[in-house]
């Protein structure tokens, strides 16, 4: 299976985006629990391309999203800024200060977290999630 959406840079898509992703997930056999790890993953992940790739500029964000009996696979691009969230470091818990979190909950829940920088100016980001796995575990 292969659906391809595209998203405006802008903080009012994401919800839209999110309501689809529940409908979908459960279709491809996630569990309720799972559908929710993944509108975080995907939250956190989108919103880090709204912010870093297109500061103050307009732009759209592409996701592909692949599914077979193994696995279920969202691949982000853009054409904005490079940015890198695989490299970012692990932030110093307890947190004193809001936010820098959300990378932490992307490594927590996503088997493969990859990220390349496109031929053409923009950024690739690979999210997948193995359908059975022993380390499958919520937060």
């Amino acid at each position: 299976m292969h659906q391809h959406y595209v998203l405006k840079n802008d903080s009012s898509e994401l919800s839209p985006f999110r309501e689809k992703m529940r409908d979908l997930l459960p279709s491809l056999g996630w569990t309720e629990m799972q559908v929710g790890e993944w509108a975080l993953i995907l939250d956190e992940a989108l919103t880090n391309v709204m912010r870093h790739a297109y500061p103050q500029k307009i732009g759209e964000i592409r996701v592909d999203i692949y599914d077979s009996q193994k696995q279920t696979e969202f691949v982000l691009e853009d054409d904005g800024v490079a940015f890198d969230p695989t490299q970012m470091p692990e932030p110093k818990l307890p947190k004193e200060t809001p936010g820098g979190l959300g990378v932490l909950f992307i490594r927590s829940l996503a088997d493969i977290f990859e990220y390349e920088s496109t031929y053409k100016k923009g950024n690739r980001l690979r999210l997948v999630r193995y359908k059975t796995c022993e380390k499958r575990s919520s937060l």
